[in-house]
């Protein structure tokens, strides 16, 4: 009989949850909890809602000091046995806030096992895979515009409350961060979702939206919210009410054109940005582009549309080479330096409500590329000392020049809702990054170190709540 060649040898089959399973508590039986994890977590992608693969996980993820996820498959376990969806949404919701992707989006596709028909979910785990850089599957995305074709306005809470927000809002990435604002226990909020392809509402063709006492337009983000045009200046051509950020206000808000908008304000510096078309021009243009703004070295280069450093090169030099990232169209900006002169970068936001500022947070870091997340605010205690008296007094820790400039941003700016992040220069002026009204505000979780940031943000959630009771019509 001829050998069998190598080729022709069968592959062994896949373990089976089961199989993992298996394995995983003999891992854990051996004290090998690490590496029970891990089989244990491939148990869970094919056995997504058995509750004695999580019961088994708690016990490993205990046992190697993963004490937030064990918690966290605790809560799955009640949900599985309960199959609660909206638990499990929830679940993802703490993950997403704190920017842990994979683990939100696990627990939205185990949501929407038990109800396909959960909309939220459905929302949620789109932007989770977009966040993760992988694209919905087709089947995906058809649930998702399903979704909202089925039920393009969306209503929370109870119907009892004394005022009814209808909140604008997109299924891309062009939507502020409304949630807080908002308060359930003061007002009955209805989303309505304006994408194109999402009709209904303002044709006819489905139920007719509620009655509402005040509109919020959370479609904040100039970029992202092409799709939702068309269906906005329909809107607008109504007798709509009182409306918060028009959308007329926001398309004034590119990036490119800051400068111009907030000119003539003193003690400010706002770099010199350039859009630019990366799709008709081969990316070595760039220099020349460059050469054209008047935008000198260092040079940011960033993905028009994009947010938190995603897509972003430098050029140092004419001679740098220029692998730019994708086909978008680009934003050219004049790099400036910032840095302390304890060696520290700082990075402030303000929020404005009603064209007052209310500061939000100051991140100190050791990189130029700054954000909130990437600063380890907890890593020293006399980050956190200088940020409380930023909060407590950012006129005095600011300086006078610099928070009246501030004021006269935010008057400029003329929207209902929206912020600006800045570092302060040695000379007392404002350098702005961006200022637009798209800016996150969250309280942080009582269980956390930041939890004695939650004070200061009441003052900003107060400020939004007085501005709807001013602006809302009589309550029907």
């Amino acid at each position: 009989m001829p050998a069998t060649s190598a080729a022709s040898v069968p592959s062994p089959p896949p373990f089976t949850g089961e199989q993992w399973l298996a394995l995983g508590c003999t891992l854990q039986a051996a004290d090998r909890h690490t590496d029970a994890v891990l089989a244990l977590q491939q148990a869970a992608s094919r056995l997504p809602l058995d509750a004695d693969v999580y019961r088994a996980l708690i016990v490993s993820l205990d046992a190697s000091g993963q004490t937030a996820d064990a918690t966290s498959a605790r809560l799955g376990v009640d949900a599985i046995l309960r199959r609660s969806a909206i638990d499990m949404f929830d679940i993802a919701r703490v993950y997403g806030k704190h920017k842990h992707w994979e683990a939100a989006a696990h627990w939205l596709e185990k949501a929407l096992l038990i109800d396909a028909r959960l909309a939220s979910a459905h929302i949620a785990l789109a932007w989770a895979l977009r966040q993760l850089g992988r694209r919905s599957s087709d089947q995906r995305q058809r649930d998702l515009y399903r979704v909202y074709r089925r039920q393009p306005a969306f209503a929370a809470a109870k119907a009892t409350r004394r005022r009814t927000v209808l909140v604008l809002c997109s299924s891309q990435r062009a939507n502020l961060p409304f949630r807080h604002l908002v308060r359930p226990a003061l007002s009955r909020m209805v989303r309505w979702v304006m994408d194109e392809g999402v009709k209904g509402i303002a044709h006819g063709r489905s139920r007719a939206l509620p009655r509402y006492d005040i509109i919020f337009n959370a479609i904040a983000d100039a970029d992202n919210a092409h799709s939702c045009h068309e269906e906005q200046a329909r809107f607008m051509a109504t007798d709509h009410g009182p409306l918060l950020n028009p959308p007329a206000s926001i398309e004034r808000t590119y990036r490119e054109q800051t400068g111009a908008l907030l000119s003539g304000i003193d003690d400010i510096l706002v770099p010199t940005t350039q859009r630019w078309d990366r799709q008709s021009n081969p990316a070595f243009v760039v220099h020349s582009a460059l050469a054209a703004a008047g935008i000198g070295y260092p040079a940011i280069v960033r993905r028009v549309g994009e947010h938190g450093g995603e897509g972003l090169i430098v050029l140092n030099s004419l001679g740098d080479r220029t692998e730019l990232p994708g086909l978008n169209e680009m934003y050219l900006t004049q790099y400036h330096e910032y840095r302390s002169s304890d060696g520290h970068y700082r990075k402030y936001r303000v929020i404005f409500i009603d064209r007052v500022p209310y500061p939000y947070h100051l991140a100190i870091g050791s990189q130029w590329l700054l954000h909130y997340f990437s600063a380890d605010m907890l890593s020293a205690q006399w980050k956190l000392d200088e940020e409380r008296r930023f909060l407590d007094d950012p006129e005095q820790a600011l300086g006078k020049k610099a928070w009246a400039a501030l004021h006269a941003i935010a008057k400029r700016m003329d929207l209902d809702y929206c912020g600006i992040d800045f570092s302060l220069l040695p000379d007392g002026r404002v350098l702005v990054f961006e200022t637009n009204a798209a800016m996150l505000v969250h309280p942080e979780s009582e269980q956390d170190g930041l939890r004695f940031k939650n004070r200061y943000l009441d003052h900003i959630f107060d400020a939004f709540e007085a501005l709807l009771t001013r602006r809302t019509r009589c309550p029907h």
